[in-house]
């Protein structure tokens, strides 16, 4: 009975997401000049932006010839490139898969991993919450960047991950279940710069009086960053590589919610802005619960990972990132990917008082972030800026 129900609500998590994405890629929006046709395929729907980054830097390494740079000047930028290893702030575990897949297979696999993160996130909620599996895996199927789940981007990459670390150190006396969660730490430092913040819960073992576990946590997060930053010293001779090319992309920092401000004061205060800012209140909510849930000084082995503190410290590390980060000509860039990952921010909405009914809440966030991801598949299919 519960497994039947657990694949009905999957499913239905499944349908909603692939529902949005298809109502946006079919949406009356024409083409933007900027749109890539990388494949010619039905396929290029799901490779725009930063996916040609990845595809390239596949082909032809981080040194991209001049005739390659000179294809993405369509998309803002400037050619050459200064430094000429600009893309080296792309981390190279997607660039990895696609050398072996090509974009196409790539693409499929991409999406088999956000299915299996549906499933591994509804175990995950179901072991501690019951009642907000399905309501939070549904949430999360049709979130503002269903898009970019489903696309040639790293942010299903370092989702499973995190979902595997979590996952793992639900049973973190398990040696089968710590060693997903190192599998995790692997994965989640190879996609994208917010793997690092994984490292926050290796604090969950040094807690449980596992020092030496934690040490092998944090070496397997360590493996992939150590081979990727001997590599860029091997071709590039500095040591600070990553952060050069890092800076090419001209985001600084600033104090919190400057950025806001900023987006107010230039104009480009949209609907996604305020989707940005309403998510970055849901992340603050479930990081307090998780704080006030977890916090003792040590912990048991069946204290749950959802409210625990290193969620809580997981979760408000990207927090201050995305309300610090600060782009010159749209302050919230890429803000809403950064909270996306976050899924335990949809705890507190996803709440059935009853088995077969949701709440008001629940409705006007789900009908939010679906109109979101719409527009957002819209948007980025089409060849229009969307992060």
């Amino acid at each position: 009975m519960f497994k039947s129900a657990r694949v009905r609500h999957l499913a239905t998590a499944a349908i909603a997401h692939y529902a949005v994405i298809f109502a946006g890629i079919f949406a009356p929006v024409g083409d933007a000049a900027s749109r890539i046709r990388m494949t010619g395929t039905f396929a290029d729907n799901f490779i725009q932006w930063d996916s040609q980054w990845f595809v390239d830097i596949a082909r032809y390494g981080y040194l991209l010839p001049i005739t390659v740079q000179k294809t993405f000047i369509p998309t803002g930028n400037a050619v050459p490139f200064t430094p000429a290893f600009k893309g080296a702030a792309f981390l190279p575990g997607l660039p990895a898969v696609l050398r072996v897949l090509g974009p196409i297979l790539a693409l499929v696999l991409v999406n088999l991993l956000f299915l299996c993160a549906l499933a591994l996130m509804y175990r995950i909620v179901e072991n501690e919450r019951p009642a907000r599996a399905f309501p939070a895996v549904l949430l999360f199927a049709a979130g503002p960047c269903a898009i970019i789940f489903s696309s040639l981007y790293t942010e299903t990459f370092t989702l499973f991950a995190m979902l595997l670390i979590m996952f793992g150190l639900q049973s973190p006396t398990s040696p089968r279940h710590y060693w997903i969660a190192c599998i995790g730490a692997c994965m989640a430092s190879a996609f994208h710069d917010l793997g690092a913040f994984a490292a926050l819960f290796s604090i969950r073992l040094f807690r449980l009086r596992m020092p030496v576990r934690g040490l092998g946590f944090l070496a397997c997060l360590a493996l992939v960053p150590a081979c990727y930053e001997w590599y860029l010293w091997s071709h590039f001779h500095t040591p600070f590589a990553l952060l050069t090319a890092e800076d090419s992309w001209h985001r600084h920092w600033s104090a919190p919610l400057v950025n806001a401000f900023d987006a107010i004061a230039r104009g480009h205060f949209t609907t996604i802005t305020a989707i940005t800012l309403a998510f970055a209140c849901l992340v603050a909510v479930q990081a307090y619960v998780a704080l006030r849930c977890d916090v003792r000084l040590w912990a048991t082995p069946s204290q749950g990972i959802i409210c625990s503190l290193e969620t809580c410290l997981w979760m408000t590390a990207i927090l201050v990132l995305g309300l610090c980060a600060n782009m010159p000509n749209n302050p919230l860039e890429s803000v809403l990917r950064f909270y996306a990952i976050l899924w335990p921010a949809l705890l507190p909405v996803a709440r059935w008082p009853q088995a077969d009914r949701a709440t008001p809440v629940f409705w006007l966030a789900l009908t939010s972030f679906a109109a979101t991801a719409t527009l957002g598949s819209a948007l980025f299919s089409h060849g229009w800026f969307f992060q």
